[in-house]
């Protein structure tokens, strides 16, 4: 089956409410102008009976003056168009009454004329005495002395409702023909509406169609970003430009990580190369067996780490959450890479003091001080120093790796924990650096909820501090990033 437009929904929507409250409207119409011609009729029937009343057509009920009709134009001014009056006496008998008034086509209900005789309350009633398409409304109006104690007689006056009815058949026909019309013209304005309405959803549609890869710089225009379709088109070019960046990075990515991994293949072919042309010694050849490996273990390094990352990425690495003494797992660092700094000529000074407990993954706490300590050492040159601190501070426990090496330029600051990134590519392969080490250390720092900070003047030498939360701290970041 074709599907079925928002537009098209949106208008059978629109004519379906419309076509309920249209209805409920018509009916209240209905409900209301019946009632209130019930209400006006009784209004007339009482305000003649009360009249006829009082006067002396009332005096002597039993009798049946001549001139009834004559007396009655008289009262009235004129006779009374479509009214019926008589009046009764005590046992329903008529005394007097209009020549319009059939009594045998109209028999007196004298059951409900002792009722008003002994209550001495107006009763309305309707009748059909003359078929069910003919009602006709009386009111049986007490008669009653001067004192207002007795009831002396009973005034009936009636007319018959055939106008009503008349004017509630024209009102529904007037309802059936306007119904209709009004329903078709909410369909074409509801129709027409939703075309306009719907206007900036089918531009965005037809601009989303437009990217691709090719321009992905391409955005969405935003007319007015403070209704629901400005706030549309923001949302989806912020999730352009979150695409658009990180595909820029997955190419910058895929080219680093496609040079890193060239480069020792190319020393490795060429050596080998140069190793197959000719009869070489058997140093000659540990020589280059020795060179290959290393280029191996340089790949090796490279792709534990891309792995390493990759599982972050997806979640699959996950971190522990274990009691961790940093002086104490830094002091057995120590005497590692002291060694490894005097055969750099490099002075490795530290000042460890007693700090809180941190909860976190020994084994990546220890692969982050590594990296830094190795990352010093591998930009600092010889006859510079190194200086490792651990202490309390108010946020938590600081660690601070300060050398007096090249230094980052403040521009590259930003970017050094991207992945392969390097300020100076030359340089830092020249050094041994893949460009992933820094970016281990950030997802290590962000997997146990620290802060990582990087002050660096070139020439003079770079400070990474990274601060642990304590426990209470780290409670709240996680409640934040759950929320």
């Amino acid at each position: 089956m074709r599907p079925v437009s928002i537009r098209v929904k949106l208008t059978a929507w629109y004519v379906l409410v419309f076509g309920a409250v249209l209805a409920c409207f018509c009916i209240s119409i209905y409900v209301m102008m019946e009632s209130k011609l019930a209400h006006s009729v009784d209004r007339r029937l009482q305000t003649m009976a009360e009249l006829i009343s009082k006067t002396e057509l009332c005096a002597v009920p039993n009798f049946l003056p001549p001139d009834f009709e004559r007396r009655l134009n008289r009262i009235f001014g004129t006779r009374p168009v479509g009214k019926f009056v008589r009046v009764l006496d005590l046992s329903g008998e008529i005394g007097s009454r209009t020549d319009n008034l059939d009594e045998d086509k109209i028999p007196v209900n004298k059951d409900l004329v002792r009722e008003v005789v002994a209550k001495g309350e107006i009763i309305f009633e309707t009748s059909y005495p003359l078929g069910p398409d003919m009602p006709i409304r009386f009111i049986n109006f007490p008669v009653k002395n001067y004192k207002g104690t007795k009831v002396r007689g009973v005034v009936q006056v009636g007319t018959s409702l055939e106008f009503v009815r008349e004017s509630m058949r024209n009102l529904l026909v007037v309802f059936f023909f306007l119904g209709p019309t009004l329903l078709f013209v909410a369909a074409v304005v509801g129709f027409f509406l939703a075309g306009k309405a719907l206007k900036p959803i089918r531009d965005i549609a037809r601009t989303a169609r437009h990217i691709t890869v090719n321009n992905l710089e391409e955005r969405i225009t935003v007319p007015v970003a403070r209704d629901d379709v400005g706030q549309l088109a923001a949302t989806i070019n912020g999730m352009l430009d979150r695409l658009s960046l990180s595909f820029q990075k997955i190419t910058q990515f895929t080219a680093d990580a496609s040079h890193e991994l060239r480069t020792p293949l190319t020393i490795m072919r060429g050596e080998l190369e140069i190793a197959l042309r000719g009869e070489r010694s058997s140093e000659d050849y540990l020589e280059t067996l020795g060179s290959s490996l290393e280029e191996v273990e340089r790949m090796s390094r490279i792709v534990n780490d891309l792995l390493l990352l990759s599982k972050s990425d997806m979640g699959q690495e996950v971190l522990r959450h274990d009691p961790v003494d940093l002086r104490i797992l830094i002091t057995n660092l120590l005497s590692h890479f002291k060694i490894l700094a005097d055969e750099h000529r490099i002075q490795l000074d530290s000042a460890l003091d007693s700090v809180a407990t941190v909860f976190g993954d020994q084994l990546r706490l220890r692969q982050l001080m590594v990296n830094l300590l190795t990352n010093a050492i591998r930009y600092t040159p010889a006859g510079g120093k190194i200086n490792l601190t651990l202490k309390d501070v108010d946020a938590g426990v600081e660690v601070a790796v300060a050398d007096t090496g090249i230094g980052i330029p403040a521009e590259d600051i930003p970017r050094i924990f991207d992945r392969f990134y390097r300020a100076d590519k030359a340089r830092s392969r020249q050094y041994g650096g893949s460009g992933l080490g820094l970016s281990i250390v950030k997802w290590i720092v962000d997997g146990h909820n620290a802060t990582i900070t990087v002050e660096s003047v070139v020439g003079e030498g770079s400070v990474f501090r990274v601060t642990f939360p304590n426990e209470a701290e780290k409670n709240n970041c996680r409640e934040i990033k759950e929320k």
